[in-house]
């Protein structure tokens, strides 16, 4: 998978609307992100390693970071805390590229699904058992 197609696919899962505004903090995403992978299926590629009892990637941080500097991601200030969305810039590159968002449109559904309305904890919980039971 291409960089470019990793960002589409990101984007296109940060683009999901739920019901709960604090749907994609970046705690969430980057969880969301790591099931898609692992439950999923996404040949997104990037490695994953236990801290803190808690599956994590310095190279999916330094992506979304380089994604929030190329302007395709923005960061919105809420009562929540800070919430992430594709920007406009991140939304052209969604409608420029439909066939990327619909080869993966059931992995990203599926995973909206499974983490929409899991606590903190919950995905804390769970994406330690998703890792241990799919080590690298």
């Amino acid at each position: 998978m291409t960089d470019i197609e990793r960002q589409i696919v990101i984007l296109a899962l940060a683009n999901l609307k739920s019901d709960d505004p604090n749907l994609w903090g970046y705690a969430r995403l980057r969880k969301a992100i790591f099931f898609l992978q692992k439950e999923e299926g996404v040949p997104l590629g990037f490695h994953f390693q236990l801290e803190r009892e808690r599956p994590i990637s310095p190279q999916l941080q330094i992506f979304l970071e380089k994604m929030k500097y190329e302007g395709l991601l923005k960061f919105v200030e809420t009562p929540h805390g800070y919430r992430i969305r594709p920007s406009a810039k991140g939304k052209k590159m969604l409608e420029d590229n439909p066939g990327v968002v619909a080869r993966y449109k059931q992995e990203i559904q599926s995973t909206l699904n499974k983490v929409e309305h899991m606590t903190l904890t919950e995905l804390r919980l769970r994406s330690l058992d998703v890792f241990l039971k799919n080590p690298e």
